[in-house]
């Protein structure tokens, strides 16, 4: 629902419906003073002049206004003393005073805080009372005021109708505008409870490995061979290893957002970065074909490009098949592509993008089948982008994922060896 409006707020926002007021209201005042002049000249009612001045001023103040000023009131203020003193001048028929009087509520009451309401509104029924007071014949009587005063009658009580039409239009924007923050609230809320959820699951589970085995090796490594403490120092090392890539993961997405992430640019290696990243990953039951040239040097900051691959290969390991495929060919002239490829079902053409946003996994909550937050396919895609490359997804054939990244090759001797330092966003 909308909420009531405050004594500082108005029904309806006047900077969103400005130009539209002002456009019919110096469309209808011009109207009114074209047909005053017109009934003027013909010699038959000269009281309509004070009407044709009045409007004039309506309409000057309409074209000043179209693009100025953050309140209604001072030309609510003028419509008001304009109609007043052409009725108290010229005269006007109760349906003109009723329309007019209408007209003057409907705009006060919606397009002005209840503050400023209360004075106008005062204001406006003085010159409404000076008007019945004086039985609505005006300094300048006349006898017959039937065409020009249903002309006048028509013409106001369309500008409620308008005024009215636009004040609805207005407010059911504005409801769906509450309804959409509404919902991305929620969106957001439940994004941040099934992080947090899987954040805590996903920490919790090296944690307690390094505790225990910590525990074991502290209470019992004297009674333990050997062989069984290089074990568990083993199992240590990864579950550090794979804590610290956890924590880089969830930091490094808002340092890229913030243009704060520091890249140091060299001369890389890909095939010996690819090896070390699938045989850290992968386990036994995956099977790893690495198939890039030894000779193939790119141009990149060696522990982002790590971190690209690894997230690349986690997510192959997690919902391709039992085989990886690290491989990369020169498809454009100085651009080395890589391809982290699997032999599992892929994925749905409806969820290609959706994969790369924050968080985002093909199965959540309790049907997750993985382990993960759901940020190595946006973190992989930022890093990618943020070195000045793109990382994408294509179908494999016949069966597969692929993803694809692109960096830059070394070409000697355009390029020296010595790292360079660039910041997000950067010209290299």
């Amino acid at each position: 629902m909308i909420p009531p409006p405050s004594a500082d707020r108005a029904p309806i926002e006047y900077r969103a419906v400005r130009r539209a007021f002002h456009g019919v209201r110096g469309i209808t005042a011009g109207v009114i003073a074209i047909v005053a002049i017109l009934f003027a000249l013909t010699g038959s009612a000269p009281y309509t002049i004070p009407y044709a001045i009045g409007a004039v001023i309506v309409v000057a103040d309409a074209l000043y206004r179209r693009t100025r000023g953050d309140s209604a009131a001072p030309s609510l203020f003028i419509d008001i003393t304009a109609m007043g003193a052409a009725m108290v001048i010229g005269g006007a028929s109760p349906s003109v005073q009723v329309a007019a009087l209408a007209y003057g509520i409907a705009a006060i009451a919606l397009l002005l805080p209840a503050r400023q309401t209360g004075i106008l509104m005062v204001y406006a029924l003085g010159w409404a009372a000076v008007i019945m007071a004086m039985g609505g014949s005006g300094l300048k009587p006349a006898l017959d005021r039937g065409a020009f005063d249903g002309f006048m009658t028509i013409v106001l009580l369309i500008d409620v109708a308008v005024l009215m039409s636009g004040a609805t239009r207005n407010l059911l924007h504005t409801q769906n505008r509450q309804q959409e923050l509404l919902e991305q609230e929620r969106r957001s809320v439940a994004v941040k409870n099934e992080f947090v959820s899987m954040v805590s699951h996903e920490l919790r589970t090296p944690i307690t490995g390094i505790s225990g085995f910590a525990e074991t090796l502290r209470d019992h490594w004297r009674d333990l061979p050997p062989t069984e403490v290089d074990e568990f120092l083993t199992i240590l090392r990864g579950e550090s290893d794979h804590l610290a890539d956890l924590v880089e993961d969830i930091l490094v997405i808002p340092r890229l957002d913030a243009g704060q992430l520091r890249f140091h640019l060299e001369k890389v290696d890909v095939s010996e970065i690819a090896e070390s990243v699938a045989e850290m990953v992968l386990d036994r039951s995956t099977s790893a074909e690495v198939d890039l040239p030894v000779y193939v040097r790119v141009w990149s900051d060696p522990v982002r490009l790590r971190q690209i691959l690894r997230n690349l290969v986690e997510n192959a390991r997690k919902y391709g098949g039992n085989e990886v495929y690290i491989s990369g060919e020169e498809r454009r002239e100085g651009t080395y592509t890589v391809i982290v490829a699997d032999n599992g079902s892929g994925v749905a053409e409806a969820d290609q993008e959706r994969i790369f946003e924050h968080f985002e996994q093909l199965s959540k909550g309790d049907a997750r089948l993985e382990q993960g937050v759901g940020l190595g396919l946006p973190i992989a895609r930022k890093l990618a982008r943020a070195m000045g490359g793109e990382l994408w997804y294509e179908d494999r054939f016949p069966v597969g994922a692929a993803f694809c990244f692109d960096v830059d090759m070394v070409k000697e001797p355009e390029r020296s060896s010595a790292p360079i330092e660039v910041e997000v966003g950067a010209d290299r």
